[in-house]
């Protein structure tokens, strides 16, 4: 029935099937999801349904059993192993077993149906991959000694194994399982046992206001951002780069045309990550707290994307810290403070990791390896001219920088990115690069141009011998610090242990 149903909407509506169902699956989970949060103080029963409900989404809607029983085979053996093996490689078996399946998945795809863009297993499985190796982290940590952790790996560490039910329930919470966001387990755990909003004197339940509110907002924001893709989107579509057409444009053209079709490209990306965020917020799910300055409540735990912060942002770092940040929490604390030495501090080798772990979980796609390597030099790039730049445009009473020095610096940032993220969105080597060429490298060349002359042309001004042993006494403190095992992921270095991903 619902075939036949989706089969004719698709051509009524010119909108591709599998996209449609992906789509209905979203939806639907907003009327689930209000339903869910009414549900009794039963977290026995809240399990039950969470996992049921998805496996409704996934065969029924979606039609995708073959991609269920991926899902599920994955997520069992998991379990299974995390319950046999006590030591630490546990979670390694785990690390390697589901981002191995994820690769097999990922090449499959690129073989069978290259730089096709119909939906199927992999999306969901690259979220279940975050999902399964930070649980398994997690349950390790939970059989250590909690001096040995982080407090960020003391407050998820899950000291009782769970039941199959429960895990499954946190695998598979509906209006995250087809595009996310990621979480941790005890987080999930403590909205579903709500010991987050009991009081702790009276022991009585407390919602906090805004939570209908917040989600309408996402809901919202993610209908404008489908209405504006349907609007725009066939206008400028990525692959009409490839066509003589627009070979033969002026380069002002060509590259005006570059940097729409990559703006344009994002709002795929907006409409599916805030429909899910805003489905996880009505549910119940993603509260943060208060604002310190406001007193707000705040319900963006669940958040995947800051859309304003992206878009306006000034640096390269300021995107990644606020694109998929989902999969940038998972980066940190699965991937590049895991590979730290206790007591030690992370270096060109755990970023290396890092930014491994980042490009097969995205795929194999040559075009994807181009961005991310383009990427790195332009995150350079822009620390450089932070560093020797910067300071000599930062006003000595307000110690902030005109509005001008802001603006080139989104404007540079916000052509960089779209010019860089080319690649990423024609996948191809061979297209990637005849694109470029097109545009003479343009950024390309600033980069690196950056990366050499940028320390050559603005020297950075000598310390004063008081100013320079004052450095050197935030250097010890910081080192003692990292020193103390509970904090020898080092979260307080901030600067330098913030983990950049795409």
């Amino acid at each position: 029935m619902l075939k036949s149903f989706f089969g004719a909407f698709s051509e009524a509506v010119s909108f591709p099937e599998d996209q449609l169902r992906c789509l209905s699956a979203l939806l639907l989970s907003y009327p689930l999801a209000f339903v869910f949060r009414l549900l009794p103080n039963n977290p026995g029963l809240k399990h039950m349904i969470s996992v049921l409900t998805s496996f409704f989404l996934i065969v029924v809607v979606v039609d995708d059993l073959v991609g269920l029983m991926h899902l599920l085979g994955s997520s069992i053996a998991v379990w299974r192993i995390m319950g046999a093996v006590q030591g630490k490689w546990g979670p390694r078996l785990v690390f390697i077993g589901v981002m191995l399946h994820m690769s097999v998945s990922h090449l499959y795809r690129q073989l069978n149906d290259y730089r096709g863009y119909k939906l199927d297993h992999t999306g969901p499985q690259m979220i279940l991959t975050m999902k399964l190796t930070s649980w398994a982290f997690n349950v390790f940590d939970g059989r250590r000694n909690p001096k040995e952790l982080s407090r960020y790996q003391q407050d998820h560490a899950i000291t009782t194994f769970p039941s199959l039910l429960h895990y499954l329930s946190y695998v598979f919470f509906f209006p995250a399982v087809l595009v996310g966001p990621s979480f941790e387990y005890m987080d999930y755990i403590r909205f579903i046992e709500l010991s987050q909003f009991r009081n702790v004197k009276t022991g009585k339940i407390h919602w906090p206001a805004g939570r209908v509110m917040a989600a309408m907002k996402s809901f919202l924001f993610s209908l404008i951002a489908l209405a504006s893709l349907a609007i725009v989107g066939p206008k400028l579509d990525v692959l009409w780069t490839l066509e003589p057409e627009w070979k033969a444009l002026p380069w002002v053209l060509r590259f005006g045309y570059v940097q729409l079709a990559a703006f344009a490209a994002r709002f795929k990306y907006y409409a599916v990550w805030k429909m899910a965020e805003g489905a996880c917020v009505l549910a119940g799910f993603g509260y943060n707290g208060q604002d310190p300055k406001t007193g707000e409540h705040l319900w963006d735990a669940t958040s995947n994307i800051n859309v304003w912060a992206y878009e306006t942002g000034q640096s390269i770092k300021t995107l990644a810290d606020n694109w998929n940040m989902g999969t940038n929490k998972w980066l940190k604390h699965s991937v590049y403070f895991r590979v730290v030495a206790p007591g030690a501090k992370p270096g060109p080798l755990e970023t290396f990791a890092t930014f491994g772990v980042s490009a097969f979980w995205h795929g194999f796609y040559p075009g994807y390896y181009l961005m991310f390597a383009s990427s790195a030099f332009a995150l350079t790039a822009g620390k450089l001219l932070r560093s020797h730049l910067r300071p000599r445009f930062v006003s000595a009473t307000t110690a902030k920088t005109p509005f001008v020095y802001n603006m080139l610096g989104m404007l540079l940032t916000q052509a960089t990115i779209n010019y860089l993220s080319i690649s990423f969105l024609l996948l191809t080597f061979s297209d990637s690069i005849m694109v470029w060429k097109e545009l003479y490298f343009i950024v390309h060349i600033g980069i690196l141009a950056i990366n050499f002359l940028t320390p050559v042309l603005f020297p950075v001004k000598r310390k004063s011998r008081k100013d320079a042993k004052e450095v050197e006494k935030v250097k010890d403190v910081a080192e003692e610090v990292a020193a103390v095992p509970v904090g020898a992921t080092a979260e307080v270095l901030d600067a330098n242990t913030k983990v950049k991903t795409l």
